[in-house]
């Protein structure tokens, strides 16, 4: 749908609330960070503890969390207002405090999303800590890894990460890893864990608890110290340990709303009726199903954090399977879904979720959707929003962002970046600035960037340059009316004969065969043109196709070089725990196939 004369741009809308001296509450100012100027937020919380103190209060009666019981099955489940919670929060905040942590320390947190997790992320940011957010599902080795190289003075974790680190507990010592702490489960843990590991049992004295409550010891904290230590993915290499501030984190929150904001504008609404949806609502409390581990930026800013922000209620999940997240939305009466697309795919295909069921809200980012999802989301739930955002850990989670009517017509775009951030195109070779619909290589510059990679100043460079801006690896261009497209990861472009082909160009014809629930585009190899594309489908429940019909569905979609020349029927994809693909895998597994059968066509289906 082509823009009417008096749509205003969204240059305009963000000039009506962003401008420096508007007085909204999207007005930006200008910082130096490291001789560098950028603009923040400034209206932004300053601090998680402010953030804390002033959206629990606001919501303390409000239901805030429904989850699985620590010790218990996905139905015994156990429910917890705001402000229990935040009083759950001070208690292990002032146990803490008599441990020594205080503004800056490093408090190591890992399990499976649960009410325990979030006290524990709380309680750290109620001192001023920084929580170092651990992926529960590495192995051991990996998590000696990241535990070693941003030594936690104290680490909190459930049952069953308690196990995998037991038996490491010297070693952990010795990469200056402090006492783990088990908050569930200890009973069951084996004699060697036993050994290493202690209970978490916080009994503070009423003293110390009034001293939290009242905020002592946080003179040194303000909005560049420390707020949160995630790591990335690590689908290719090793985790990197990401440190942001508390500024930077805290910054996702307006982002987020601004762009409900832009498109009240873009559909006519007044700068009020623009600037009223900021605030939370006062009807009926929303709901939330949570099924991204909180561990991961998308989990906890894009989704713990935000629903804190919006006095939201969260349902957790232990596991994500379809039938049970449909039996959990019908108990609790869940309204806003999403998180990465695989998860939202499968809802729309399943039979179970009633077709009557009503959605208000879903919003998704972490990997790629397919171009058609958009449109299968609105048809489903026309009054729904839609909302896709992009970004990754180094950015907390979110540089851009596309919602509703936007999104719906350019459903292959991540949308505009923020007022806070500017985006550009470069080379890839030579990181010069391209040109509009000039493919390349997005860089971003915004005061939500990362710090650095924590000790690896080799990978921070390679990363970040001297005047901030943030090398993606993404390949992407942006229109003349600066809407931006990613095309691929520029290390999964094919190149067949000396042409690029884009994965996700192969992927998006794929997905328009309504038998395909999720498919991935990998490089097998060729004598003669280098690469040809070869290709991994998963398909819709109660769907059959075989190899031969998916490449004649999609041939007359794809130009002659990106059509497939392999196609492997699998029952589902590798997935790391933030739901994206693991291509490496995927491509493992192909490129193998393609190596026993040199022919298309006749490939069996495979089981990754």
């Amino acid at each position: 749908m082509a823009p009417s004369a008096k749509q205003l741009t969204v240059a305009e809308c963000d000039k009506l609330l962003c401008e420096p001296g508007s007085g909204s509450f999207f007005e930006t100012e200008t910082m130096a960070f490291d001789g560098n100027v950028m603009r923040v937020w400034k209206n932004a919380p300053k601090t998680f503890r402010s953030f804390l103190d002033d959206v629990f209060h606001k919501s303390a009666a409000r239901e805030f969390l429904s989850s699985p019981a620590a010790d218990g099955e996905e139905n015994d489940r156990e429910h917890i207002t705001y402000g229990d919670t935040y009083k759950r929060a001070v208690v292990l905040a002032a146990w803490l405090r008599e441990q020594g942590v205080g503004v800056g320390t490093r408090v190591a947190i890992g399990g499976l999303n649960s009410i325990e997790w979030v006290v524990s992320f709380m309680a750290v940011h109620l001192l001023g800590g920084a929580p170092i957010l651990v992926n529960s599902t590495l192995h051991g080795d990996m998590q000696l890894g990241c535990l070693g190289d941003t030594k936690p003075a104290i680490v909190l974790v459930d049952g069953r990460l308690a196990r995998t680190l037991g038996p490491l507990g010297a070693e952990l010592m010795a990469r200056g890893v402090g006492q783990v702490y088990c908050w569930s489960g200890f009973d069951r843990l084996p004699h060697a864990s036993k050994a290493t590991v202690k209970k978490l049992d916080p009994h503070p004295s009423q003293r110390t608890v009034q001293e939290v409550q009242q905020g002592l010891g946080l003179e040194r904290l303000n909005p560049e110290s420390v707020g949160l230590i995630l790591f990335t993915s690590g689908t290719t290499n090793k985790p990197k340990a990401v440190m942001v501030t508390q500024r930077a984190a805290l910054s996702h929150q307006v982002s987020t709303k601004l762009l409900a904001a832009r498109a009240a504008l873009r559909r006519g609404a007044s700068l009020e009726t623009a600037l009223a949806g900021a605030k939370p609502k006062s009807g009926p409390q929303e709901v939330m199903l949570v099924p991204v581990p909180l561990f991961h930026v998308t989990g906890c800013l894009s989704w713990l954090v935000r629903a804190m922000c919006n006095g939201f209620k969260i349902v957790f999940m232990r596991k994500w399977d379809v039938p049970t997240a449909v039996k959990v939305m019908e108990a609790e009466g869940v309204t806003i879904i999403g998180g990465v697309p695989a998860i939202v795919t499968a809802l729309l295909q399943s039979p179970l979720l009633p077709k009557d069921y009503k959605i208000n809200s879903i919003s998704y980012g972490g990997a790629p959707p397919a171009k058609r999802l958009a449109g299968d989301v609105h048809r489903r739930w026309p009054e729904a929003g839609i909302t896709h955002g992009y970004g990754m850990t180094e950015t907390n989670g979110l540089l851009a962002g596309v919602v509703g009517q936007d999104y719906i017509d350019r459903p292959d775009s991540i949308g505009m970046a923020f007022a806070i951030g500017d985006v550009r195109i470069v080379d890839p070779e030579t990181r010069r600035p391209l040109g509009p619909n000039e493919l390349g290589i997005i860089e971003y510059r915004g005061s939500n960037n990362m710090v650095c990679y924590l000790d690896n100043p080799k990978a921070t460079k390679e990363a970040l340059d001297p005047e901030g801006w943030y090398h993606t690896g993404d390949m992407a261009v942006i229109d003349n009316d600066g809407w931006i497209y990613i095309r691929d990861r520029y290390k999964d472009i094919i190149i067949r004969g000396g042409e690029n082909i884009a994965s996700a160009e192969v992927e998006n014809a794929l997905h328009l065969d309504d038998r395909i629930a999720h498919a991935a585009a990998v490089p097998v190899p060729d004598d003669v043109l280098g690469e040809l594309v070869g290709v991994a489908v998963q398909l819709a429940p109660g769907a059959s196709a075989t190899p031969k019909d998916i490449i004649a569905h999609v041939e007359p979609r794809l130009r002659r070089a990106a059509v497939p020349v392999i196609v492997v029927i699998t029952k589902s994809f590798p997935r790391n725990a933030a739901g994206k693909i693991v291509k490496k895998d995927v491509k493992q597994m192909v490129q193998a196939m393609w190596a026993a059968q040199k022919a298309p066509y006749s490939v069996p289906k495979a089981r990754l």
